[in-house]
């Protein structure tokens, strides 16, 4: 086989954009959960501390299914972060609140800090599409993707951080029918990821640009 015709293969692979996300993905996900771990520890809740949860390690917070999902769509999940707000020294809801916040608070300084990191370089927002991904293109994804799981996790739904924070907020006679309405939200998520995973290539792609750009757009200031 001709170097040409390795090299237009090579061109045709989604590489920068696989690459991108994997960084991206293990990034926010560590950073997300670990800030959950930091601020329940510090509150003195001991959970994250014996589930192992209180180090940089991607690999205590990654889920493997749902880091390949996001590699592939765009889309995925990570490995929640336990804690318990009556173990605190706070009261439990204002506990709970801090604790749920914490994690996508991580995720809005991961992405100011990497927006300010890519203006000190001199660097603009590039799409990833094929090859080896270049700095700013791995950064512009690093950025997108924090600023996606800060948005997601303030949906109502469960496994995300607003649904468990409404479950320390909401009457103790109401916690039962929460708990029962989770099993109706993760239901929607993982119908929603089916759909997702069917969609036609063009639909998805239509959808997923037309979304980034408006967060570009009226969110990042691109």
């Amino acid at each position: 086989m001709s170097n040409t015709v390795l090299t237009a293969i090579w061109r045709a692979l989604p590489v920068a954009i696989v690459l991108s996300r994997a960084v991206a993905l293990t990034v926010a996900y560590t950073a997300h959960e670990l800030g959950h771990a930091l601020v329940a520890a510090w509150l003195g809740d001991d959970t994250p501390r014996r589930d192992g949860r209180l180090t940089l390690n991607p690999l205590r917070h990654v889920d493997g299914l749902g880091l390949l999902l996001g590699l592939i769509f765009g889309v995925g999940w990570c490995r929640r972060t336990r804690f318990d707000p009556y173990q605190t020294r706070l009261p439990a809801p204002l506990a709970a609140l801090l604790i749920s916040l914490a994690g996508p608070l991580a995720n809005v300084a991961l992405m100011v800090g990497t927006l300010g990191l890519m203006a000190w370089l001199g660097l603009g927002p590039q799409t990833p599409t094929s090859g080896w991904p270049t700095a700013a293109e791995v950064l512009t994804v690093l950025v997108r993707f924090n600023l996606g799981v800060a948005l997601i996790n303030l949906l109502p739904l469960f496994p995300f951080d607003a649904f468990n924070l409404l479950r320390y907020l909401i009457p103790v006679r109401a916690i039962t029918g929460w708990e029962y309405f989770s099993g109706w939200t993760t239901s929607l998520v993982g119908v929603s990821l089916a759909a997702l995973a069917f969609m036609p290539s063009g639909i998805y792609w239509y959808l997923t640009t037309s979304l980034t750009a408006w967060a570009d757009r009226f969110i990042l200031g691109w």
